[in-house]
């Protein structure tokens, strides 16, 4: 965010930008729709804006952008269609939702930040294979419960050994696990697996569990 602005002037200047690129030149009125405010709040922002040098506003007429302005109403914008590409064509985000959270979230983002993301985006579109993949592990992940894109327990083969960190599901399931003996921060080694069950060893002692319950372990290799 420009040190001489606050959160709400830098919407005002990107307001003033976005209508001067589509071939207008902006009033406030045409201002005050864009942002859907009141034509008195966005004539005080305006005033605000030529205070500091980023705009000259003909009272009752149109409203330009300084030299000064027009830099900073370039970064601005800039930042801002960084976060809505990153937001749509990577994380398939709604245009609509991803407005929104750009409004939310593009004032309070470093300068390293937006330049990192405009190079991660740069990569996948160069490298559209590595981007297909990504977008579709994204999608993948949305839709999956939290645990089906983690290690479970079903997933080790005998003679592996983990750490139990979390058992997903519903109380039932946690409390039926627990009281087999497979609480979070124990250590387990698989000893045998068969389509239907695991048997692994916790404390020196032995515990079967089916594939729907070792699949509900969360493990740590």
């Amino acid at each position: 965010m420009d040190n001489n602005l606050s959160e709400s002037l830098e919407n005002y200047l990107r307001a003033v930008y976005t209508l001067q690129i589509d071939g207008k030149v902006p009033r406030i009125k045409d201002i005050s729709k864009m942002l859907g405010v009141k034509d008195a709040s966005a004539a005080e922002a305006i005033k605000k804006l030529e205070k500091v040098g980023y705009v000259k506003h003909q009272r009752y007429g149109y409203v330009n952008l300084t030299d000064k302005g027009m830099l900073a109403a370039e970064r601005v914008y800039r930042r801002y269609i960084i976060l809505i590409d990153f937001l749509v064509n990577v994380l398939g985000i709604t245009k609509e939702q991803a407005y929104n959270l750009a409004c939310g979230i593009e004032h309070h983002i470093t300068d390293n930040f937006y330049i990192a993301l405009d190079g991660l985006l740069l990569f996948l579109k160069r490298n559209p294979i590595e981007f297909n993949k990504a977008k579709e592990f994204i999608s993948k992940y949305q839709k999956a419960m939290p645990h089906d894109l983690k290690t479970t327990l079903w997933d080790l083969q005998p003679s592996e050994s983990c750490e139990v960190v979390d058992i997903s599901g519903g109380e039932k399931q946690r409390k039926n696990l627990i009281s087999k003996g497979t609480s979070p921060g124990l250590r387990l080694k698989v000893l045998a697996k068969t389509k239907n069950y695991i048997e692994v060893l916790a404390n020196e002692m032995v515990i079967r569990l089916t594939k729907n319950e070792a699949q509900h372990v969360v493990v740590s290799e």
